[in-house]
This record gives structure tokens, sequence and C-alpha cells, in this order.
């Protein structure tokens, strides 16, 4: 491949997706602020650059998978950050969550260096991440992102191109808000029926037999049937991204009652200490509100 990828962030999404693009054959440098996180990566082939700056200087295309405005600020403007490599017709691809508002405003802020912005965050937790399977929700140049497909299926089965910079993270809004409530109404459902003595793995088997069944459900099936719940996605990340919704909905002007009611919850559960685990654990909040 002839493009130089840089990848920034190397958390639970990131360390499997720039392993996806190694194993794709690309050229890739990372940069993590932990140094450790990194060492999986040098070990299958990967280069390690000791800031944002020296990371920016050797890449073509720089991709961000961090946990949001602050780190995403930090690394682009930070004394040693991208910005300071003073490099311009570059191409960054934000794949970490943050607001349409913020990818609009960043999008102006790097069009005098040059710099293209594609927002293009995905659809996908840890296992999609591993597989390769994520959903790409792209924004920003059209012909920009259609370049950038194959790397984008390096990590993603596909590419959705959503309009212009800032469209890629609304369609983002858009999707968690609803994987948010999902959650949250199945937790309730299962809540209810423990409470009415039935038994969690057959009231799940019931509902994954019929219309009710989807994916999302059957992968968090083991998590719910042991009450465990080893982490694909943070219950304290979705707080963070419905926190955005919120946001995004207020300037939109745009209702969303069950938003509301999702964001309590789940900012509870962080309350309660469970923000390292899973987001399903959303169930143990529900669980903590029943009559003792």
């Amino acid at each position: 491949m002839s493009q130089k990828i840089g990848f920034i962030g190397l958390g639970i999404m990131g360390q499997p997706m720039a392993a996806n693009i190694l194993k794709a054959g690309y050229e890739l440098m990372v940069y993590n602020r932990t140094g450790e996180k990194t060492r999986t990566l040098k070990d299958m082939g990967g280069l390690v650059a000791s800031t944002p700056a020296e990371l920016t200087s050797w890449a073509d295309v720089i991709i961000l998978m961090l946990t949001g405005p602050e780190a995403i600020d930090a690394t682009l403007y930070g004394e040693k950050g991208i910005l300071a490599a003073n490099q311009s017709d570059k191409i960054i691809i934000n794949m970490s969550t943050v607001s349409p508002s913020y990818t609009r405003t960043l999008s102006k802020c790097l069009e005098p260096g040059r710099i293209v912005l594609i927002d293009a965050p995905v659809s996908g937790s840890k296992k999609p991440a591993i597989d390769g399977t994520l959903i790409i929700l792209a924004g920003g140049p059209k012909e920009s992102v259609h370049t950038l497909e194959p790397l984008f299926l390096s990590m993603g089965r596909k590419v959705i191109y959503c309009g212009e910079a800032g469209q890629g993270s609304a369609m983002k809004m858009t999707v968690n808000l609803l994987l948010a409530v999902m959650m949250e109404g199945l937790c309730e459902s299962l809540n209810l029926a423990q409470q009415l003595n039935l038994d969690t793995a057959m009231v799940l088997d019931s509902i994954l037999a019929g219309p009710l069944g989807c994916g999302l459900f059957n992968l968090k099936q083991d998590m719910l049937t042991q009450n465990n719940f080893p982490v694909q996605f943070p219950l304290k990340h979705m707080t963070k991204d419905l926190r955005y919704v919120l946001q995004t909905a207020d300037e939109a002007g745009a209702a969303v009652p069950c938003a509301h009611t999702a964001f309590q919850l789940y900012r509870q559960g962080v309350g309660l200490g469970n923000g390292d685990l899973d987001f399903a654990a959303v169930k143990k909040t529900i669980e903590a509100l029943n009559d003792q």
C-alpha cells in the first residue's frame, strides 16, 4: 500500500483497528499516550512514534481514535501535537465519537493549514473491531471518502457516506441513541421478568426466538444470563455519548425523551461504580431501583 497511515489512540477499539490496518498491508506508525499499549503493534511490524508531531511528519493519513474532544484537542494543539509538525496537505480521520458541532468547528480550524478532516465514527464495539466488521459512518469531501474506502474496509465491512463533515458524527449520534435505548429497554424487561420469578435464560430464549431477536441482544446474551459484564463498550463511554446526543438534539430542536431517561440511568451506573463494565451493566442500575 502506498499510503503511510498514522494511528493515534490504542484503547479497546483502537488497538484491533490499527492491527487490521497492518494486516491489510499498509505501512503504519502508531502513537499512544501510554506507551506500553504500542508493544503488540510494534511486534506486528508497526512503527512507534514518540510524539503526535513525529507521527504527523511521517504519515500521509492520520487516524484519531480517542475518548473525546479534550483528548483530540490535546493531540492536535499540544506542544508536540499534530499541528506542531507544521505539515499541510494531510488527511485527518477522526473516528472518535464527538458531537457534530465539534466536528464542524474542527474542520473549519484545519482548513487554513490545507488539512482535510474526515469524520468517520464507527458502529460496532470490541468484537467487530477485532473481526474487522465495523460499519464506518463517514462525513467530509465525498471524493476523499471514496479514495479512502480501501483503508476503511481494512477495519470494517461497510462504508456509509453521510454527507459533509459533521454528518458522520450526526449519524453516530442517531445510532448510539437507539443502541442505548434498546439496551436499557431489554434490561428493564429482564428486570421485570426476574421480579416475576421468570428465568433470565428462558426469557432471552423467548425474545431471541421471535421478531425482537437481533444481533445486539444475541451479543449480550451471555452477559445478561451470567450477570457478568466484561467490557466490549464501556458504560462510561455510553454515558459520554448520550451527553453528546442530548447536546446535539438540543441544538437541532429534536425531542428525545427516551434519551434523557436513558442518560440518567447510565449516569447512575457510573455513580454505582459500573462505569468500566460493559454498557449492558445498566441492568445493575435498574435492579438497584427495585423495591427492597
